[in-house]
């Protein structure tokens, strides 16, 4: 007995000592580097913060397995209830009944630690004992008081066919130590006292003083015990679980029914089984997840959609503009549009109108029309954002800030900066000079105005160029300012003898 004790007290302390092994792995994996590290979260798990430091997280780290949730729920508590069933010399099925408080640690989403401890009663029959005229009428009880630790194996959340389901099975076995108050009365028809043989049972050994009589017989013990079973458990909500099992209890005693004789019919090891409904309520974090209800299997799945969904955002652009769908923030962008990296239309002044339909590439912070255009509200040819006088009377001169001009000035032979040509010819310097001019023409409604292009030699190419930017300088002084055609002289080839530029005067 002494070295049953202190197998039980070993194996204890290695449980145990497994169970803080596998606390101690999953709160190991800091770094000893002052720089943070950045952790991955499990995939089902919520986050507590905005980023992830290893700093801020409140433990729920991806460092030992890519499927361990550490802030997940662990710990189980619950209350085991039932009938027990008694498998002994006394074969007449009796029922009794079990309870039992149960704690349990979910190492990871299969395997698990579960220390119990029971109050049961077990019970028996066994009836008329012909031929050998032993214990008649035979009954007992037994009142049982056993604690014992198991190790867990869920099986519901390992399954490659099919996802996690609300309803699991699980598999468990374990060692632990039971006492026993057992007592038995039967009607005493043994001839003799003692331990004997059925062949050697008439005319032998010390005469039974209680023959015929009514005896009650006590037992009183502690045994090793193997508990061993199966169970279901159902998901009822993220706190609560509700199941089934079976525990059957394996003895290395037939005293347990206080009946343990040498005769042929005696069974050699007693043993008994619980049927049981089982409540847990689960605890240990604030992540609504348990261990027990992930499955890691259903996590690599997710990963496989996770990738194929990425695979088919990089492989789609859907306004053809030359982003992906991931990475477009403007997925409907009309194909005449250029774009930036990130799929926006190019929007040169920001007015919220792109440049592909802007009709006015004005300067930033003005306010803009459905087109673009720049807004003057008094009509004289100033936009509203630099126009220091927004009142100006209809047809009034105005200067370039838009103050209306109150004296004329001469009207001969006046000259203008030279405009220069490029690929952009109405670039913002371009159009400072025509507003003079059309400040001027106004102020000299007499007066034509002669546009000279470059007189010197120059290649097909840039003859093009000249002609069309000679063109875009009058079509704005005639649709910005009110310019009319008729007053515009244009010499396309003859003026100055510079070919990059563009010569203007009042005559």
């Amino acid at each position: 007995m002494k070295q049953i004790k202190i197998t039980i007290l070993t194996l204890s302390l290695v449980c145990f000592a497994v169970l803080a092994n596998a606390q101690n792995s999953l709160n190991s994996g800091s770094s000893s580097s002052d720089t943070p590290k950045i952790w991955k979260r499990h995939p089902y798990a919520l986050q507590k913060y905005n980023n992830d430091t290893r700093t801020s997280d409140s433990g729920q780290n991806l460092q030992a397995s890519y499927f361990q949730d550490r802030r997940a729920k662990k710990w189980t508590l619950g209350l085991l209830a039932g009938t027990s069933i008694f498998n002994g010399d006394a074969d007449k099925k009796q029922l009794g009944w079990d309870f039992a408080p149960y704690v349990k640690y979910s190492i990871s989403q299969t395997f698990a630690l579960r220390a119990e401890y029971n109050i049961a009663k077990l019970r028996g029959e066994r009836d008329y004992q012909n031929p050998t005229l032993f214990k008649d009428n035979f009954k007992f009880t037994s009142l049982v008081q056993d604690w014992n630790v198991q190790m867990h194996f869920t099986l519901g959340n390992i399954s490659f066919l099919r996802p996690l389901r609300k309803t699991q099975m699980y598999l468990f076995a374990g060692v632990g130590q039971a006492s026993f108050k057992s007592s038995a009365s039967f009607l005493d028809q043994r001839l003799f006292t003692g331990d004997y043989y059925l062949t050697s049972y008439y005319g032998q050994g010390t005469p039974n003083p209680n023959l015929g009589k009514d005896v009650v017989e006590i037992y009183q013990g502690k045994n090793m015990i193997v508990p061993t079973g199966l169970g279901f458990k159902h998901y009822l909500s993220s706190m609560f679980d509700l199941g089934l099992e079976y525990r059957h209890t394996w003895l290395r005693s037939d005293d347990i029914d206080v009946y343990n004789t040498a005769i042929w019919q005696n069974r050699w090891w007693d043993s008994y089984g619980f049927l049981r409904a089982s409540f847990g309520w689960k605890f240990g974090a604030k992540n609504p997840q348990h261990y027990d209800w992930l499955s890691p299997v259903e996590s690599i799945y997710d990963q496989m959609t996770d990738v194929k969904k990425k695979v088919d955002c990089l492989g789609k652009d859907d306004d053809n503009d030359h982003v992906s769908n991931c990475f477009d923030q403007e997925n409907n962008t009309p194909d005449s549009c250029m774009v930036y990296g990130n799929g926006m239309a190019v929007d040169t002044d920001r007015d919220g109108i792109p440049d592909c339909k802007d009709k006015e590439i004005t300067e930033m912070d003005c306010a803009v029309d459905a087109n673009g255009v720049a807004i003057d509200s008094d009509g004289d040819g100033v936009a509203d954002c630099r126009d220091r006088e927004l009142n100006s009377s209809p047809g009034a001169l105005v200067d370039r800030n838009g103050i209306e001009l109150k004296s004329c000035c001469n009207c001969d032979n006046i000259m203008f900066p030279a405009i220069t040509i490029g690929k952009n010819c109405l670039t913002y310097e371009t159009k400072m000079i025509l507003y003079q001019v059309a400040d001027k023409m106004k102020q000299c409604p007499d007066k034509k105005l002669i546009v000279n292009g470059p007189a010197g030699k120059s290649s097909k190419y840039n003859a093009t160029g000249n002609t069309k930017c000679m063109d875009e300088v009058i079509k704005f002084l005639n649709e910005k300012f009110g310019i009319s055609r008729d007053r515009i002289i244009t010499n396309y080839s003859g003026g100055t003898e510079n070919k990059n530029t563009i010569e203007v005067q009042i005559q």
